[in-house]
């Protein structure tokens, strides 16, 4: 259940904080600090990572997404404008 928690905390977070630094997210160091072993912080430690890179890596495509259409905007737009 933790796991869990950790993970739909570290995701939200993650998606949402396009301008937070680039070391990680930080909505789930509450939930690693409370861990019962050492050994339950790494592998939640993991789990935030992996959530990190993957939000990373769909905003990367998102922005990309993004400057596409921009661009497809800005033609249909040229394309429109009555020539003078």
């Amino acid at each position: 259940m933790r796991r869990l928690a950790m993970t739909a905390l570290c995701a939200t977070m993650a998606c949402g904080a396009k301008d937070a630094p680039a070391t990680h997210s930080h909505a789930a160091d509450a939930i690693i600090d409370e861990a019962a072993t050492p050994e339950e912080r790494v592998e939640l430690r993991r789990i935030r990572d992996d959530i990190d890179a993957a939000a990373r890596k769909r905003i990367a495509e998102l922005d990309a997404e993004i400057a596409d259409l921009e661009r497809e905007n800005t033609a249909l737009r040229e394309r429109k404008r009555p020539t003078d």
